[in-house]
């Protein structure tokens, strides 16, 4: 758990483009009451892919085009944000802080949620050679957005309402998570598109769509931050 939360912090403090000196952004993250810890079933969507429904999605404010990540389902502690909330075309509305343990409050939906893992930890993952759902470790990788290709856009599916709707033959739960196709993660409050150039890690395989991930800020992704705040 410990572990967990050192982790999202530390996130946090790479992915903040706060132009405040960093004491008071380490006292911001330590102190955020949006950042709640979530014990039970949750999608785990950082190494799917995502495709476009052909809807859009309200997130906090802002429209998007939606997408759509089979995500496997998973037990345990993982990390939410209470600022989370919009319009999706398909799902409809959702909130995490009006049903914060599940987007409609029964076992049929589950949010899609952080959660750490490391080079010795397995999940399910789809596998493109065998067309399977298999436990494979999860490798980060970073990439350049280029909009032009589904391949290297992305999506961001934190805090996102998902229905399970499946089950394998090996017993791996899936659902399908709803979120925004070319949006940032971070900030929590704010919903911020990508643009060219921005670098992004995701453990989604090469070639995925919208593989699943965010930005890591830049410079230039600052300079775009602070003109959104206007």
């Amino acid at each position: 758990m410990k572990k967990l939360l050192l982790l999202f912090v530390t996130a946090t403090m790479l992915f903040s483009c706060n132009t405040s000196t960093k004491t008071e952004t380490t006292e911001a993250i330590k102190f955020d009451t949006i950042v709640k810890i979530h014990d039970g079933a949750f999608a785990f969507c950082g190494a799917s892919a995502a495709l476009p429904t052909g809807k859009k999605i309200v997130v906090q404010g802002v429209v998007y085009d939606e997408g759509c990540a089979i995500c496997p389902v998973l037990s345990g502690p993982s990390l939410s944000s209470l600022a989370m909330r919009g319009v999706s075309g398909t799902y409809g509305k959702f909130n995490v802080n009006d049903n914060f343990q599940t987007p409609d409050g029964t076992a049929n939906t589950v949010w899609s949620l952080f959660w750490y893992y490391d080079t010795t930890t397995t999940i399910p993952q789809f596998n493109p050679s065998t067309k399977e759902w298999e436990l494979m470790t999860p490798f980060n990788r970073s990439f350049v957005i280029n909009l032009d290709s589904p391949s290297t856009s992305e999506s961001n599916m934190f805090a996102m309402p998902g229905i399970i709707f499946d089950t394998t033959s090996t017993g791996i739960v899936l659902a399908k998570v709803y979120g925004p196709l070319n949006e940032a993660a971070v900030p929590l409050r704010k919903a911020i598109p990508v643009v060219n150039g921005m670098t992004s890690v995701t453990a989604a395989k090469v070639g995925f769509p919208f593989p699943v991930g965010t930005p890591i800020p830049v410079a230039e992704y600052s300079k775009e931050l602070q003109k959104n705040k206007h």
